[in-house]
């Protein structure tokens, strides 16, 4: 009984010191726990919003690929960079109003027939415009901002910065015309075609206008090169290799990729099975010419290429004959312009040997280049007087891209 009284003081002491301690204790804690919440809110807000775009966007993507024809091309340019949309529903009806849904297969036949609307050059070019496109919005305007939903102010600044960065008008309507496509892919108002950014790029051309300063390389020229061709090699056969390669892709408004080797991954090369030289009723040769693939089609174009009676030396059919009986392909899979090896002729090594052909005859080669083939074949169909819709078709023009390739001779008096 004598310990009671002091077992209850020494509980009363213990809760008299609990008492005094915890006052402090507690606002330490609170204090500390508001610290630390402070500093991880931000970042779990952060964290779950995104988890939740993620989320969005996967479903958004998934669901407007398996519905939405056109999407996997848009996929595909864009590298599902973000909320890829499918058309937006016009007047507040669905899209897909019915009982039913557009069957899978149908689905992916049409997804088949606009991927190849583009070429795979053009699906390269608005890939990387894309992707351009995308870092400025990131560096200059918001880096939250979605690419795919196009804004009228960020098409504007867009196109501000490429005068700034010293494009070439041609160059920033080549960029808009490839984000007004992805747009309208993505189900998007082409904002491309506003009043506001049509405006603008008006004034940009007025302001700088483009300039190339390749020249034609007209008949004369052409003259001049192919007899220059024994002063530049010693070799025969290079000499009738390079003599064939100029003519043809004078005649044939032909690109240096339709003859070359060049850097990239698909080649389209001319081959020995897309030549036929034919004989015609009045025994006139000719030149029966395919062209696999162009670089705004991915269809077969054919030419037919008549012999050049007036000018053997610029004769076609005549350098082509001769060339072929001395390199002797061994199969029509063989590159047409190709060396004894079967190896392809390279672009660089055409564009050498026409830059020592052009300094031998005096000629600047920063205003003659491989190009100046197709400048000066344009030029020459119009001083005889073809029409713009056979030079456009002979140079297999899509626009009318090819009056940029006419140039007049300038009058010096």
């Amino acid at each position: 009984m004598a310990s009671a009284p002091k077992r209850r003081r020494v509980r009363k002491s213990h809760q008299q010191a609990n008492s005094t301690m915890q006052p402090n204790q507690t606002d330490d804690i609170s204090q500390l726990v508001e610290t630390c919440m402070a500093a991880a809110m931000p970042i779990v807000q952060e964290t779950v919003r995104q988890c939740i775009l993620n989320s969005r966007q996967n479903d958004t993507s998934q669901e407007a690929a398996t519905s939405e024809p056109g999407i996997s091309t848009l996929v595909d340019i864009t590298s599902a960079d973000s909320a890829v949309q499918g058309p937006v529903p016009q007047n507040g009806q669905d899209t897909h109003g019915g009982p039913t849904r557009t069957p899978a297969s149908l689905m992916t036949t049409a997804d088949y027939l606009i991927s190849k609307s583009l070429s795979e050059e053009s699906r390269s070019s608005y890939k990387n415009i894309f992707l351009t496109y995308k870092q400025f919005l990131q560096d200059h305007m918001d880096k939250a901002a979605n690419p795919l939903v196009p804004k009228l102010s960020h098409l504007v600044s867009y196109i501000a910065h490429c005068f700034t960065q010293g494009l070439a008008a041609s160059t920033a309507r080549t960029h808009i015309s490839a984000l007004s496509f992805i747009f309208q892919l993505g189900g998007h108002q082409d904002l491309t075609q506003h009043f506001i950014i049509k405006k603008q790029l008006q004034g940009y051309s007025k302001t700088k206008p483009s300039q190339d300063a390749r020249l034609p390389i007209t008949s004369t020229i052409l003259s001049k090169i192919i007899l220059s061709l024994p002063h530049v090699t010693n070799s025969s056969f290079i000499k009738c290799l390079l003599h064939a390669m100029y003519v043809l892709a004078f005649s044939a408004f032909l690109r240096v990729g339709e003859i070359t080797k060049t850097g990239k991954l698909n080649q389209h090369f001319l081959l020995v099975k897309h030549i036929n030289i034919t004989a015609s009723p009045n025994q006139e040769n000719s030149i029966h010419l395919t062209i696999p693939h162009c670089k705004h089609s991915i269809r077969p174009i054919s030419l037919q290429i008549s012999r050049n009676l007036e000018n053997p030396l610029l004769c076609p059919v005549r350098a082509l004959q001769y060339f072929m009986q001395i390199r002797k392909h061994a199969s029509q899979d063989e590159a047409l312009f190709s060396f004894m090896d079967g190896n392809p002729v390279s672009r660089q090594f055409f564009t050498q040997n026409l830059n020592n052909s052009l300094t031998f005859c005096g000629l600047d080669t920063k205003q003659y280049q491989s190009h100046s083939f197709r400048i000066g074949a344009a030029t020459a169909a119009a001083d005889l007087g073809a029409s713009g819709i056979q030079i456009q078709n002979m140079g297999r023009w899509k626009s009318t891209a090819f009056k940029k390739y006419i140039r007049v001779p300038v009058l010096t008096l």
